[in-house]
């Protein structure tokens, strides 16, 4: 079976997003929340990035034209070999390597909530969903919807149909 450019280009994307997170813990510490902001900057750069230049070069292989359809799968095949490493870096990463990141996240914001006098109830909750936004799931699904999205729309302004195909109604 063959990789596709798509693919490579998504592993290398992935790896470069990794390693982009992991320099900004070490230098901001693994307990700054900062480091999930910047992750996020860095993954929508290479969605973008890498979207364009998956459809741009398939469409350049294909002797200059591309269909909407055609556009569309080649950015979610990058978008889902993205979302995969990062999802598996996100476990690594919570796992083994900031094994307490998000215990003391939880420990500090149940400290912000208890001084704002905020019930015990509304404090459990909001704590649950603060927990769930560090999931792997969560961040594949994510980075799917982000990459649907932007395939959509690179899709739409590169497609080119050859002449003589059929027109869209």
């Amino acid at each position: 079976m063959k990789i596709t450019f798509n693919v490579k280009l998504g592993i290398v994307a992935g790896i470069l997003n990794c390693i982009a997170w992991f320099a900004f813990s070490k230098s901001l510490g693994y307990y700054s929340i900062a480091i999930e902001q910047y992750r996020y900057y860095v993954t929508l750069f290479l969605l973008f990035a890498g979207i364009f230049l998956s459809i741009f070069l398939e469409r350049k292989n294909s002797e200059g034209y591309i269909d909407f359809k055609d556009a569309v799968k080649t950015g979610i095949l990058f978008a889902i070999t993205l979302g995969l490493i990062l999802a598996l870096f996100n476990y690594l990463y919570y796992k083994f390597m900031a094994i307490d990141a998000i215990d003391y996240f939880i420990g500090d914001a149940r400290k912000l909530m208890e001084a704002e006098k905020l019930k015990e109830e509304e404090i459990l909750t909001y704590l649950d969903t603060l927990k769930s936004y560090f999931g792997s799931f969560r961040m594949f699904m994510s980075t799917m919807i982000m990459g649907v999205i932007i395939s959509l729309l690179f899709g739409a302004v590169l497609r080119k149909k050859k002449p003589g195909s059929e027109l869209d109604n």
